[in-house]
């Protein structure tokens, strides 16, 4: 579907460019004024340019509606690695049809709208984020690296010049059975691309739905992954039931002060696992390291999820730790992700406005009660999703981010967000956890490079072979993220076999699935589960010991 998507791509540029060839002829031919210095043939030919150019004028109007328009999105989905949730958005062609009634401006102005929306549904959908966390984080484009930025700019360059067509478009110059015939084909257009649609959904779940159980807010089909590849995108109906949802949710966290209902998390099962409760003394406390694995999903591919825990199945790992493994929900972005393992509740991006009351129940917070260091680790900058803020307030007494970490000589490492390597942060973990300090301590590492998209190859000095399984094999991009991700194991097995300065419990998870463009590699992963490993030191191996 993916590659069929590329082949669309093509025809529709190809079938753009023979129209605007002879409307360029036709433009460029000399003109004439009809009068009698004209010869019989030469009005006759001054005629059969003007009937081309007619025709040629409202076919290009269709085709520059409904397959031109979508240009930034389709240069977006492409550079940018979002979703590709649709092949055609027929909200373009109805601007084109309110285009052929109505002053070029409006509709102009409209398009531009719908555009915005298209590309923040997009966004929204590829990064597990609502619509108003899209507009809430759009500060941190300068945290893009060069090239995505370029990509950006070109994209917004695209909108202009599409923009731009739309208001200088001779639209005047159509005759009205010319735009009548252009505004019954646009017509014609959005109703099969919407009716290719509604057969796939007929076929997927065996049941005829009317258009009111389509357009209910709560429809699982509509508010899905979008993991099949749909011919139409509705943006702007999307984001409507989208913030309508939201909304209803919002309005309930804020009548409750968030939504603190439990949820499965491992950190949890790590803590009632290793005995920490209050009442030890500090010397008998472990350390607790919690690492949040950026797209870590669960792979459908039982041959990738046993790699990723092979690092953990060393005989002499396995006679200093036992090894838990298993799989929590997750339900958003990497925040939400956050909340999870650090409040355990579904609070989500509501944590980034919590209160120092509601924090008392975190894990930063519960740990300080026994005696705990808590140290918070991400190589982006602070400011990122206010990090900063809310890590203070649920109790971390350390914070690093990327300039900490430069004042430390860490390198950056490439990908969507340029931020301090992941290999890096591991290694300064290590040097940390083999100091004996009197009491324990709580490190809690956001990693970064497997962020996608990420960037191909890996650029890891010593990166995992791809040989695994075909597709690792034939995909570079799925390749890059294995290495990364693998990367990340290899660097927390080797500190978990290291003269560490107490017995520690590592709590290694994933935040979300990868948010593949692919849908063929989105659909290899869970969307509603993350794996996990939880390292429980043995009681016979005692601190300062190897």
């Amino acid at each position: 579907m993916y590659r069929s998507f590329k082949n669309y791509l093509a025809a529709g540029f190809g079938a753009a460019g023979v129209v605007i060839l002879p409307i360029t002829r036709s433009m460029l031919s000399p003109s004439h004024t009809v009068g009698s210095s004209l010869s019989e043939e030469q009005y006759l030919r001054y005629a059969g340019h003007r009937k081309w150019a007619d025709i040629a004028r409202w076919v290009f109007f269709v085709i520059f509606y409904a397959l031109c328009a979508n240009i930034p999105f389709w240069a977006a989905s492409r550079w940018l690695g979002i979703r590709p949730i649709g092949l055609v958005c027929t909200e373009y062609a109805l601007m084109g049809v309110l285009a052929l009634f109505m002053p070029r401006t409006v509709p102009a102005a409209l398009l531009l709208l719908v555009i915005a929306a298209d590309l923040t549904c997009a966004v929204s959908k590829t990064y597990y984020l609502t619509p108003a966390d899209c507009f809430a984080n759009l500060n941190f484009i300068q945290e893009l690296p060069g090239s995505r930025l370029l990509y950006l700019f070109a994209v917004a360059a695209f909108t202009l010049i599409v923009i731009a067509v739309a208001i200088y478009f001779p639209v005047a110059k159509m005759r009205r059975s010319h735009r009548l015939r252009a505004a019954a084909c646009l017509i014609a257009f959005i109703l099969m691309a919407e009716f290719a649609d509604y057969l796939e959904v007929v076929r997927e779940t065996g049941h005829i739905l009317t258009p009111f159980q389509l357009a209910r807010p709560g429809n699982k089909i509509i508010l899905s992954d979008f993991e099949n590849f749909w011919i139409a995108r509705n943006p702007t109906i999307r984001l409507m039931k989208e913030e309508k949802v939201t909304g209803i949710k919002r309005n309930a966290m804020s009548a409750s002060q968030g939504d603190h209902s439990p949820v499965e998390s491992a950190a949890a099962m790590a803590i009632r696992s290793a005995g920490i409760v209050d009442g030890k003394e500090a010397q008998a406390i472990p350390n607790v390291v919690l690492v949040l694995v950026e797209s870590w999903g669960l792979d459908t591919d039982s041959a990738v999820r046993d790699s990723f825990a092979s690092p953990y199945s060393q005989p002499d790992l396995l006679a200093r730790y036992k090894v838990l493994q298993g799989t929590v929900p997750f339900y958003g972005s990497t925040v939400p992700g956050e909340a999870r393992e650090l409040c355990g509740n579904k609070i989500g991006f509501q944590i980034m406005n919590i209160s120092k009351q509601e924090s008392q129940s975190c894990l930063p917070a519960r740990l300080d009660s026994l005696g705990y260091h808590s140290i918070a680790l991400h190589g982006l900058v602070g400011d990122m999703f206010s990090r900063s803020t809310w890590y203070d307030i649920i109790g971390f007494h350390e914070q690093w981010f990327r300039d900490r970490f430069r004042q430390q000589g860490l390198p950056d490492c490439p990908g969507p967000f340029v931020g301090t390597c992941d290999a890096n942060i591991a290694e300064w973990i290590g040097r940390f956890l083999e100091k004996r300090t009197a009491n324990p301590n709580f490190v809690y590492w956001v990693t970064l490079n497997s962020h996608l998209p990420v960037p191909v190859p890996s650029a890891l000095p010593a990166s995992a072979p791809c040989s695994l399984t075909p597709l690792l094999s034939n995909e570079p991009v799925l390749c890059s993220w294995y290495q990364l991700v693998y990367n990340v194991h290899s660097s927390l097995s080797k500190i978990a076999m290291a003269d560490l300065g107490r017995p520690t419990v590592f709590v290694i998870v994933g935040d979300h699935a990868p948010p593949w463009a692919n849908p063929n590699l989105l659909s290899q992963f869970s969307s509603t589960e993350v794996p996990y490993v939880i390292l429980l030191p043995r009681q016979e191996h005692q601190y300062g010991k190897s």
